[in-house]
C-alpha cells in the first residue's frame, strides 16, 4: 500500500491539466476518475474505457449513476492511499481491449488517477474532477508519465 505524505497533499490538490466547464469533445479511449465526472460522461453518451467511482461525492454525498456497465470490478482503497489491490486491478485493466467497466472503489478514488497515468497507455485521456472548478482532461504521454512516477517515489510504502 502506498500512503500520501502530508507534503504532496496541497500539490495534488491542484489541477494536473486544463481545467474545463463542461466535458470537450475528445477523440481516444477515455478512464474516468471520480463519480461527477463518471456520471457527466455518461449523461453526455461518452461511454469511458475504465470508470472509477465510488458512488459518493464530497467523500459522503451519495451519487447514483444510471449506467449498466459490461463488468464491475470492486476492490477497497482506504482515503489516503493507494491500495495493493486497486494498483494490480488497474494495471490489469490497462492491458486488455474492453471498454465499460467500472473499478467500484469501497473507500476513496481520488488517487487512482496517478496509477491510471502510470499504467495506461501514452494517449488515453484521463479526466477527473476538480472540486468547484470543472473537469480537469489529461492525455497521457511520456513527460506527464515521468512526473507521476517522482511524484509517485514521494509516497510511503507500508
Amino acid at each position: 500500500m502506498l500512503v500520501l505524505p502530508e507534503e504532496l497533499r496541497e500539490k495534488l490538490k491542484k489541477p494536473f491539466g486544463k481545467v474545463y466547464k463542461t466535458l470537450p469533445d475528445i477523440d481516444g479511449d477515455i478512464v474516468t476518475v471520480g463519480d461527477i465526472v463518471t456520471k457527466t460522461a455518461i449523461e453526455n453518451n461518452i461511454i469511458p474505457k475504465l470508470s472509477i467511482f465510488d458512488l459518493k461525492t464530497r467523500r459522503n454525498i451519495p451519487v447514483k449513476i444510471n449506467h449498466v456497465f459490461k463488468k464491475v470490478i470492486k476492490v477497497k482503497n482506504p482515503p489516503g492511499c493507494i491500495s495493493d489491490e486497486a494498483i494490480e486491478s488497474i494495471k490489469y485493466l490497462s492491458t486488455i481491449n474492453d471498454r465499460n467497466i467500472a473499478l467500484l472503489v469501497d473507500g476513496e478514488e481520488d488517487l487512482l488517477a496517478l496509477i491510471v497515468i502510470k499504467y495506461f497507455p501514452i494517449g488515453t485521456y484521463v479526466l477527473y474532477g476538480q472540486p468547484d472548478e470543472g473537469i480537469v482532461v489529461l492525455k497521457i504521454n511520456k513527460k506527464l508519465k515521468q512526473e507521476i512516477e517522482e511524484i509517485l517515489k514521494q509516497f510511503k510504502k507500508i
